[in-house]
């Protein structure tokens, strides 16, 4: 579809020129290095775009994953490659495809080739505010996580990945603006590799081109016309800090867009942290961005949270308390009190690990630490916003503070003049007096 581009896309090289190298360009990256090691002579991208030009022209948009029915359809890189769980095991791919696989609707890794092509030229094009993790195998994502990095977001060595197609609209708006950089945040495993969009991920998929987590992305300031973050910061540690770093790199006049779920179980990819309410999604984008929309969806509807708040509930339950529980009518449910509905055996007898999947809510208690000194310096380093009161406070004291020190330098002054000398006799006297007064 659309137009055929070369291996590195000349409206792009246009928008995204590369990174500096050389005597007059500073430090050249780790990725330019490695271009400069597959590419002898090569030094800048206009450099490979001139060498490819009589390249075979690569289409805008790949198919990188397909689901085998039959056992003839299997690659067994492919598989592999598409499911680290199976090679991690060291399971036999066709095995593997028999037993399991094809009931759990397994992919393949397709054009694989392909598509690292269209990554090396994709991310060769992107500039970095900071170094990558360890080395890198040509045509492979870039790594970005470093050991505290994934010890403090708890980082497994497999997550769960999460596979969704993007709607129809945002295909649209993609094929539309091939001369724009995309960029996807958590983006899961994409069936579709498209040249514009960088993907970033906590973990190589097929799709992914940039292994990072979202509340530090490694990406340069300003360099996206429009970022995408769907479905993925209830799963961030810190939504605030990945609200922040997403407007960081979206360019000035660029569009975020962001899709925050709100009334949904706890569903791990591989954490759950911040489910937000339309209101909450704003206040994240409206310190940086002029909202322009905020809409509730499709796929929002009330309805997909109560059904799927109820299939958890009968799903926690007994066979025969679930079967009670299947027959209630809603009048049922909201007619009556709860203190009566959570004596009910259907109540009392929901597993434990799915009343925390769709809990109302939760109770802690904390005993609070010494602050070690990295935390003290961090928080006396923090400037928080003062409310009007204390504002009004603050300019109080630092008026008098400025006061003060006027006073003390007229009194040093005071003190340097001939006559405070002349005068000390008279003082002495006149202390002396008044201690005699008393």
């Amino acid at each position: 579809m659309g137009k055929a581009v070369s291996v590195v896309n000349p409206a792009c090289y246009r928008h995204y020129p590369a990174r500096p190298s050389g005597p007059d360009g500073g430090k050249r990256s780790s990725l330019a290095l490695e271009w400069a090691m597959a590419y002898p002579g090569i030094e800048t991208i206009r450099d490979l775009y001139e060498m490819s030009a009589t390249a075979e022209p690569l289409p805008d948009e790949l198919t990188c994953v397909s689901k085998p029915l039959h056992p003839e359809e299997l690659d067994a890189d492919g598989y592999l490659e598409a499911n680290p769980d199976v090679t991690t095991a060291g399971l036999d791919p066709l095995e593997h495809f028999l037993t399991t696989g094809k009931a759990e609707g397994r992919t393949q890794a397709v054009n694989r080739t392909e598509i690292k092509t269209l990554r090396e030229a994709k991310l060769a094009q992107l500039l970095f505010r900071i170094e990558p993790q360890g080395s890198r195998t040509h045509g492979q994502p870039i790594r970005f996580l470093s050991d505290d990095v994934i010890e403090e977001f708890a980082i497994p060595d497999l997550p769960p990945v999460s596979a969704h197609p993007y709607s129809p609209l945002i295909v649209e708006l993609i094929r539309k603006n091939p001369d724009k950089l995309f960029l996807d945040v958590g983006a899961g495993l994409r069936a579709t590799y498209y040249t514009n969009v960088v993907n970033t991920e906590i973990y190589p998929s097929v799709s992914t081109d940039v292994i990072c987590v979202g509340e530090a992305l490694p990406f340069a300031d300003e360099q996206f016309d429009f970022v995408f973050c769907f479905a993925t910061l209830e799963h961030t540690r810190r939504p605030w800090d990945v609200a922040r770093e997403i407007c960081r790199v979206l360019k000035t006049g660029g569009t975020a867009i962001i899709d925050y779920p709100f009334m949904q179980p706890v569903h791990g990819y591989p954490h759950h942290y911040f489910n937000a309410t339309p209101a909450g999604n704003q206040s994240l984008f409206e310190p940086y961005c002029e909202i322009r929309s905020l809409e509730i969806g499709y796929h929002h509807h009330p309805m997909i949270g109560l059904q799927w708040v109820l299939t958890v509930f009968r799903n926690g339950l007994p066979a025969p308390d679930a079967d009670r529980f299947g027959q209630l009518r809603v009048i049922d449910i909201v007619d009556r009190p709860v203190d009566a509905l959570i004596t009910e055996s259907y109540c009392r007898n929901l597993h434990p690990h799915m009343q925390e999947v769709i809990a109302s809510g939760s109770l802690l208690q904390a005993v609070k630490l010494p602050l070690s000194p990295v935390q003290a310096s961090a928080a006396s380093a923090v400037n928080l916003p003062l409310s009007p009161v204390q504002a009004s406070a603050a300019t109080k004291v630092a008026s008098l503070t400025r006061e003060n020190e006027f006073l003390r330098l007229q009194l040093q002054s005071m003190r340097t003049s001939t006559s405070w000398r002349v005068s000390a006799p008279l003082r002495f006297v006149a202390r002396l007096l008044r201690r005699g007064g008393n």
